[in-house]
C-alpha cells in the first residue's frame, strides 16, 4: 500500500514536469528569453529528479534479499546524490546562457505569455509539491521529499520569473531578464548543495 502510494505520487510529478517543459520550453523559444529558458532546463532536470525518485520509490519497497540483506532503502538516498549533480550542471549551463545575454543583450518580446506560463507554472508546482510533501512524510520517503523539494524551488523561480518579466514588460529595461536568469541559477545552485547534504 506504501509502495503503491509513493509510486503514483511520483507518477503525478513526472507527468507535470512533462507538462510545464513543454509549455517553458516553447514559450521561451517564441520570447527569445533566457530567464524562461532557464525555468524550462530548471523543469527539465525536476523531470530527471521526478524519474529518478520514481524509480528509487519503486526499488527501495521492495524486500530484504540474500545480496540486499537489509533492504533497498538506500536507494532513495543514491537518486538523491545523482538529482543534486543534474541540479548542478544544470545551473553552469544556465549561468552561461545569462552571462552570454549580458554581453549580447537581446530583446525578449511577446512578454505577457512569458508571464502567464511563468504563473501557471507556480500554481501547478505549489499543489504538486505540497502532494509529494505530505506523502513523503506519511510514508518516510527521501525521494519524495527530494523532488518535493526541486518543485517548491520551482514555485519561487518561476513566481520570481513571472514577476521580473512583468518588470521588464513595464520598463523595457532587457537586462532584467539574464539577471533574473542568474538568481534561478544561485538559487539552484543553492538547491543542489542541500539536497547533497542530505542525501
Amino acid at each position: 500500500m506504501v509502495s503503491t502510494l509513493k509510486t503514483k505520487t511520483a507518477r503525478l510529478s513526472v507527468m507535470s514536469n512533462t507538462l510545464l517543459i513543454v509549455m517553458k520550453l516553447v514559450v521561451g523559444l517564441v520570447t527569445n528569453s533566457v530567464s524562461i529558458l532557464s525555468e524550462a532546463i530548471h523543469s527539465a532536470l525536476d523531470l530527471v529528479a521526478a524519474i529518478i525518485a520514481f524509480f528509487a520509490v519503486r526499488v527501495s519497497g521492495n524486500p530484504a534479499d540474500e545480496r540486499h540483506p537489509y533492504g533497498h532503502g538506500k536507494t532513495e538516498n543514491v537518486s538523491g546524490v545523482i538529482e543534486a549533480v543534474l541540479i548542478f550542471i544544470a545551473s553552469a549551463w544556465i549561468i552561461y546562457e545569462a552571462v552570454g545575454k549580458l554581453i549580447h543583450p537581446e530583446e525578449p518580446s511577446v512578454l505577457g505569455l512569458g508571464v502567464l506560463v511563468m504563473a501557471i507554472s507556480a500554481v501547478v508546482n505549489t499543489f504538486v509539491s505540497r502532494r509529494l510533501y505530505k506523502v513523503a512524510h506519511i510514508t518516510d520517503s527521501v525521494a519524495l521529499e527530494a523532488d518535493a523539494l526541486h518543485l517548491k524551488t520551482d514555485v519561487i523561480t518561476s513566481a520570481g520569473v513571472a514577476i521580473g518579466l512583468a518588470l521588464l514588460w513595464i520598463t523595457g529595461w532587457h537586462i532584467l531578464d539574464p539577471i533574473i536568469a542568474l538568481g534561478v541559477a544561485m538559487l539552484i545552485i543553492y538547491e543542489s548543495w542541500m539536497l547533497l547534504k542530505k542525501a
